[in-house]
């Protein structure tokens, strides 16, 4: 395997500290709206189709612009893309000058560019610092980072709305951000790379990315999860105020069961994968539980239900991802560039599938006055992700430990 080995430094150490920092703070801002649809709604007089493109936009600036992102990351050379990208993802420490509905989006389009850029620089970043037997340590912990931000975020968001209102919320993570990409500017470094694994992408590895089975199958997967988690994420909020009588407060305390669990999820799907070389139930399993998982988190008024349900829809939303991210740095003739692009393909066509179950929502609830027929299509729609299992064919790991290699979250 052609995998570039990690700069043997103590260095890495601080590129840790930065790479967690880093995937905080975005998480941080990335679902942080979702409590707060029913003020924006409010004060914009937006009807909720318009409100989803909050979430959902920002998903498809990824889709859209995670391949150029790719390109960029092996071009360019890392530490400018991650400047530049953590300053744009930023951008909502300017909320508090959004006066109407299109100012808040493009600020939210801007935010989103920064994280299309951000992540396909990430694993070439690791593999350049980090030994390959850390790479399922630092993936594990920067996609728990990641999903720690949005617990924290829809936990406080609507606290902090009470006190600041919702813009100076939504500024506060945007400010957090701000100040990560300050710390890269002083600290971060790009790592060193070997003349043979100088980043080179022709159009035709593109093509060969693209078309590929394995990524398709992994577009397909990680859609399917992706998809279903951002419905949820965006709309439960506003589902549980409307339909349960509840604060926004309450709603938002209990919506950050999602990433709470997803953090737990992402930690052990790191793990475990490490002490057995089968893979497929990894990321067949997650499937299925997120089709019965997703029914529970609305078809009932139960609040225990909707405890439980959620909480394994959060698990098994991250759970897979170790797994599912390590195919292509296992793959036969592996490289910084080629890992990159396979990333932007998957993240483009998943966030596609993303961007779409936010706005179905909100528009079938406009036209028929519920949640459940946007709900119900995305718990029915998880189901992809445990075919795609079923049909991905798995690296053989020569020994148990080398499994579960894998790569960072955009989300």
């Amino acid at each position: 395997m052609a995998q570039q080995q990690a700069t043997p430094s103590r260095y890495r150490y601080v590129i840790a500290g930065l790479t967690l920092a880093l995937n905080l703070s975005i998480g941080l801002s990335f679902f942080a709206i979702s409590p707060l649809l029913p003020l924006i709604v409010d004060d914009y007089s937006i009807s909720r189709t318009d409100a989803g493109l909050l979430s959902g936009l920002a998903i498809l600036i990824q889709a859209a612009f995670g391949i150029p992102g790719g390109f960029l990351a092996v071009r360019l050379g890392l530490k400018p893309i991650f400047a530049a990208g953590w300053l744009l993802a930023g951008a909502m420490v300017l909320t508090p000058l959004a006066d109407n509905f299109a100012t808040l989006v493009a600020l939210r389009v801007v935010f989103a560019l920064g994280v299309a850029v951000l992540f396909p620089a990430t694993g070439p970043l690791l593999m350049r610092w980090f030994k390959p037997r850390e790479y399922s340590v630092m993936t594990a912990l920067n996609w728990a980072a990641s999903s720690l931000g949005m617990a924290i975020s829809m936990f406080t968001a609507a606290p902090l709305a009470e006190a600041l209102g919702w813009q100076g919320a939504l500024a506060v993570f945007g400010g957090v951000t701000l100040l990560g990409a300050m710390a890269w500017l002083a600290l971060g470094r790009a790592g060193q790379t070997k003349a043979t694994e100088a980043p080179k992408v022709s159009m035709g590895e593109l093509r060969r990315a693209i078309f590929s089975r394995v990524t398709l199958l992994m577009a397909l997967a990680d859609g399917a999860g992706y998809a279903q988690y951002a419905a949820l994420t965006t709309w439960l909020p506003t589902y549980y105020s409307e339909r349960l009588g509840l604060s926004l407060t309450q709603v938002g305390f209990i919506t950050g069961f999602l990433p709470f669990a997803g953090m737990i999820g992402v930690l052990l799907g790191g793990i475990l994968p490490a002490f057995t070389r089968a893979r497929r139930p990894f990321i067949v399993v997650p499937g299925l539980l997120l089709c019965l998982a997703g029914f529970g988190s609305f078809i009932t008024g139960n609040l225990a239900i909707i405890y439980i349900s959620l909480l394994a829809v959060g698990f098994a939303s991250w759970f897979y991802g170790p797994t599912l991210f390590t195919l292509p740095m296992e793959l036969p003739g592996a490289s910084q560039a080629r890992v990159a692009m396979a990333w932007s393909v998957v993240a483009a066509v998943a966030s596609v599938m993303a961007f779409s179950s936010p706005l179905t929502v909100g528009a079938l609830a406009d036209s028929t006055g519920s949640y459940m027929p946007g709900f119900t299509l995305w718990a029915i729609f998880s189901l992809v992700m445990a075919v795609a299992g079923m049909l991905l064919p798995m690296p053989k790991a020569s020994r148990p430990q080398e499994s579960g290699r894998a790569a960072i979250h955009r989300r």
